[in-house]
């Protein structure tokens, strides 16, 4: 809608569905995955509407210093998924999170059916990292 109720009020104007939920949960966590299959060379409609709908953070400063991974699947190794870490990351900036890298950048991975991502140790390898890093980066964060 672009209403911008939320910069006055905190709150977002829509109602009836689990935003507010989501809101809550976010207040709560120190680190968050957000996965997005490549659709387009973009993320997710779902997604995106998240994305958007999320303005209201900036008020409450819900991430501001939280940890933020990323992990993009497409059907080809050119399937976008580097623009769709780009995205998420881009999120993740604007929101004031830290973006945390797998290795390099965020998990980029190929797939077409599901079950296909288990037969590639390299992609669950840098899943792993990914996890690892977010440990190491909340320890180094939250130790001083």
């Amino acid at each position: 809608m672009g209403c911008e109720t939320c910069r006055e009020t905190g709150e977002c104007a829509i109602e009836g569905d689990d935003m507010e939920l989501l809101l809550s949960e976010l207040e709560d966590c120190d680190a968050l995955i957000i996965g997005s299959p490549a659709y387009y060379r973009n993320v997710t409609a779902q997604l995106k509407a998240l994305f958007d709908r999320s303005f209201v953070f900036n008020n409450r400063k819900l991430l501001a210093g939280e940890l933020g991974g990323a992990i993009a699947v497409g059907r080809g190794e050119g399937g976008g998924q580097s623009l769709v870490l780009t995205i998420i990351h881009n999120y993740y900036l604007s929101s004031g999170a830290i973006c945390v890298p797998c290795e390099i950048n965020g998990l980029s991975a190929r797939a077409d059916k599901p079950g296909d991502i288990l037969k590639q140790e390299n992609r669950l390898s840098q899943a792993r990292i990914l996890g690892e890093n977010i440990i190491k980066y909340s320890e180094m964060i939250f130790k001083s």
